[in-house]
């Protein structure tokens, strides 16, 4: 009886290690697949804007165009027409024209910044000076926007 005993005790340790064997390579597998998708989906960079979402001009978006220039889609969040008089991007100024942005409405702005695809994320400070139609003149609206471009 001792003996039979023995022949059952080998058969559940090689099972047992079967068992381990087999999801240890399953977890081995998963660990390196999982490894592989964090390390692409990390170097991502999301485009955004912060600063921006109290103020009565908001930035709806911002792009580089085909020329390569920085353009900006800018909203008047104001509840009266607003009047954009500049926009700076790092320090680098651009007269908007004094374009009027309707209540409500948004406009598109194209800069003479020149911006590049470069790997990573890149953060930049964005001032508008506008003025707000029989309202306060010459304000000013600051934020950062994220993305991941280079300014030239």
């Amino acid at each position: 009886m001792t003996q039979n005993f023995d022949v059952f005790a080998k058969r559940k340790g090689q099972s047992a290690i079967e068992y381990l064997m087999t999801y240890g390579w399953m977890l081995l597998v998963v660990a390196i697949v999982g490894g592989a998708i964090f390390a692409t989906v990390q170097g991502q960079c999301t485009t955004s804007t912060s600063g921006f979402s109290t103020s009565d001009v908001r930035v709806a978006d911002f792009a580089t165009n085909s020329d390569g220039n920085l353009a900006f889609e800018l909203r008047n969040a104001a509840a009266s027409p607003v009047e954009i008089d500049n926009i700076s991007v790092e320090g680098d100024s651009y007269d908007a024209g004094n374009e009027t942005i309707s209540v409500g409405s948004s406009a598109t702005f194209t800069t003479d910044v020149g911006a590049t695809s470069v790997d990573g994320c890149n953060d930049f400070d964005l001032s508008i000076q506008y003025n707000v139609e029989d309202g306060i003149q010459s304000q000013v609206v600051s934020g950062t926007m994220t993305d991941s471009i280079s300014l030239s």
